[in-house]
């Protein structure tokens, strides 16, 4: 249960007003986000998480920042309603909570690197290159551009039904919402969002 709450990050899609791009303005948005996505060393931004389900009448709600360094380190630091981090770093998951920390190698767990890659790809919009992956179209909605992505594989799709991405006018990420095979969704939606920014090292240390 622990693994699909780390799983369960990123954020929000409207579905009013679907209009898919043409053939030729997708593949020029796509060209543009992955070339920008590329040139994204670090990234830093604080994060409100909203998780929707049908069975619960309030949508709870946790709130804190997440860090990315390229090519492979990710954290999310949750700082309320309770304290908590999640670190991806050299292969490994690194889990902090209550002061115990906590550790999963997934160099021989498949499904654990692919979380860690897709997690990390959804924020830096290298995602959008993992055409084998995943079945990808983009939808300008409200006068935005949302990428909807659908896993191939039998054992993500298991965990994510649909991961919906929103982009903000400069195509960078903005929020996510992954949907699980339930209806269910959790939205993650990032602000002060800083690109290229200096990150100390001690934030990557478990």
């Amino acid at each position: 249960m622990r693994i699909i709450k780390i799983c369960l990050f990123l954020a929000s899609i409207s579905m009013f007003s679907q209009n898919p791009l043409s053939e030729n303005a997708e593949s020029n948005f796509k060209s543009a986000v992955v070339r920008k996505a590329n040139n994204i060393n670090s990234f830093s931004a604080e994060f409100i998480q909203v998780k929707h389900m049908k069975m619960m009448d309030e949508n709870p709600q946790s709130k804190g920042r997440v860090y990315y360094k390229s090519p492979n380190m990710l954290k999310w630091e949750y700082t309320a309603p309770y304290d908590y981090q999640v670190l991806f770093k050299d292969s490994k998951l690194y889990l902090l909570e209550n002061g115990e920390l906590s550790e999963v190698d997934l160099s021989g767990n498949k499904l654990f690197a692919q979380i860690g890659e897709l997690i990390a790809g959804s924020l830096n919009g290298k995602i959008l290159e993992a055409d084998k992956d995943f079945r990808i179209n983009f939808f300008r909605i409200n006068n935005e551009i949302k990428a909807r992505i659908v896993p191939n594989e039998s054992h993500l799709s298991s965990m994510f039904k649909e991961i919906w991405l929103n982009f903000d006018e400069n195509q960078l990420i903005k929020s996510v919402r992954l949907i699980d095979p339930s209806g269910d969704y959790t939205e993650i939606s990032m602000k002060n969002i800083e690109i290229n920014q200096p990150i100390s090292p001690a934030v990557f240390q478990n």
